[in-house]
């Protein structure tokens, strides 16, 4: 009997060291689907991966928790991953997806960032061929749940993106950072919010670099910030203070030598890391050098917890409208579910793959 399952890992349940196994690059998104339908007989799959979290939603069997595990954990030449996965099935699945998307699951509850990363992972999926009528109706009222709670509720109030938190983590340490000289490395969403959270304090000299030097120019361009070579990033390095990472990158940017070498240059000046990406771009070695400050995204838990401290009754307001929804959206399931199993019951896989397909 198929029915709607999640495995998964986020930041609540698995350090960064654990989620940068599990990311899955946007190329590899086919592969992925490719081998949960050969191997576990998934019929659909969206999969959610960001800084926060790895998630496959897919349409499978109903005792295939196992073998789904253990193929995402394959896919990744670890099976000892599996052990990490939660799972939820059925109305717990759909619930969790609307948290998710509504920012209540997300690092810094109320996040803009996770409801375009919902979107981009639904399209990459339909792209490869992997939705049909569950996942299509599924994530396209997820996304409209995400906008709802922000626009009737005051979840996404104050600073509400990791950028804009790691940057807040820089302010604690330098005070004023109207001295500081800032480098940017990326050219995605957060590097562009983290661009615009340093800007907006008035750092002495904002840089941005990125592998495409054109993406690079043009975020530079539209922010008012200098764009450097990818090549220069060791030269960067001797000048700036406060270094934020933000790339796609599945190797390090940043190693244990080149710092060193930068170091070098700075004669006794501090530099400070903040490594937003997962996999990260800063080799963990290089927090060992005297005069480095290496922080990554798990490392801004306190910021988190006075960020929502403070929005507590409008986090509570966003959980139970997101709830009611996910309850509004159970009737719709069962009856998917419910046109599956009478097809089921005449012995007709192939009438139930067609209600499947037809249902909603």
């Amino acid at each position: 009997m198929k029915r709607l399952r999640l495995v998964g890992v986020s930041h609540r349940t698995a350090p960064v060291e654990w989620r940068e196994r599990l990311a899955v690059p946007d190329d590899r998104l086919p592969a992925l689907v490719e081998r949960l339908r050969a191997r576990a007989a998934v019929e659909e799959a969206v999969v959610l991966s960001t800084c926060n979290r790895v998630e496959v939603y897919a349409v499978t069997e109903a005792d295939d928790a196992v073998r789904l595990r253990g193929e995402v954990a394959q896919w990744h030449s670890d099976p000892r991953l599996a052990e990490t996965f939660y799972q939820h099935d059925d109305d717990a699945a759909v619930r969790h997806l609307f948290r998710v998307a509504a920012g209540l699951d997300s690092l810094v509850i109320g996040e803009a960032e996770i409801l375009g990363q919902v979107r981009r992972a639904y399209d990459l999926a339909k792209q490869a061929g992997a939705t049909g009528k569950l996942t299509n109706v599924l994530f396209q009222r997820a996304m409209y749940v995400g906008k709802a709670v922000r626009t009737q509720t005051k979840i996404s109030e104050g600073p509400t993106s990791v950028p804009s938190l790691a940057v807040s983590l820089a302010e604690r340490i330098f005070g004023d950072l109207a001295a500081c000289r800032a480098l940017v490395v990326g050219a995605g969403a957060m590097a562009e919010l983290a661009l615009r959270a340093l800007k907006s304090q008035k750092v002495a000299e904002l840089v941005v670099a990125n592998r495409t030097a054109e993406k690079a120019a043009a975020l530079a361009q539209a922010i008012g910030a200098r764009a450097a070579l990818f090549a220069d990033l060791s030269k960067e390095l001797a000048r700036a203070d406060i270094v934020l990472c933000s790339t796609g990158s599945p190797e390090f940017i940043f190693r244990e030598p080149q710092v060193a070498a930068a170091l070098h240059e700075r004669r006794g000046r501090s530099l400070f890391f903040i490594d937003i990406a997962v996999p990260r771009d800063v080799d963990p070695a290089v927090d060992a050098l005297d005069n480095v400050y290496l922080y990554n995204v798990d490392d801004l838990e306190g910021l988190v917890a006075e960020s929502r401290g403070r929005r507590e009754t409008e986090i509570l307001r966003a959980g139970s409208l997101a709830d009611v929804k996910a309850g509004e959206f159970a009737p719709w399931y069962e009856s998917w579910r419910a046109g599956v199993r009478a097809a089921l019951r005449h012995g007709d896989r192939d009438m139930a793959t067609a209600e499947m397909e037809a249902n909603g």
